[in-house]
């Protein structure tokens, strides 16, 4: 059905140990984070998500289900994207989210892909 490990960034990101400002172009805060909380993500603690929590590398998040597990990729006050986890999710809700990144993606430049396709 899906990766086990995903991540969701600018086409040309480069994510992990490597990820710099030069190599992992932004994403828009206000854009994702409108999109995913129409999809019902939120804090793992329940608390509503607003654009500025994507600037705190790290910050955990969950969809609506409770099956997906999302974490910023911030570099200080630079968000580049998102680790996307599915915990058993079924079909349904997965693909809820995989069309909030696709939809997102094309607005933003970025896709939804696994790990190993951002360490160029």
């Amino acid at each position: 059905m899906h990766e086990a490990e995903l991540v969701f960034a600018h086409v040309r990101a480069v994510v992990g140990d490597r990820a710099t400002r030069a190599t992992s172009p932004r994403l828009s805060t206000r854009l994702t984070a409108k999109a995913l909380r129409a999809a019902g993500v939120h804090h793992v603690g329940g608390e509503i998500l607003h654009a500025a929590d994507l600037r705190r590398d790290g910050t955990q998040l969950f969809d609506r289900s409770e099956t997906v597990l999302l974490e910023v990729l911030a570099l200080p006050r630079w968000f580049y994207g998102l680790y996307v986890e599915p915990n058993t999710p079924t079909c349904a809700q997965w693909r809820e989210l995989t069309d909030v990144f696709e939809a997102l993606g094309g607005a933003l430049g970025a896709r939804l892909a696994p790990i190993d396709d951002f360490a160029h």
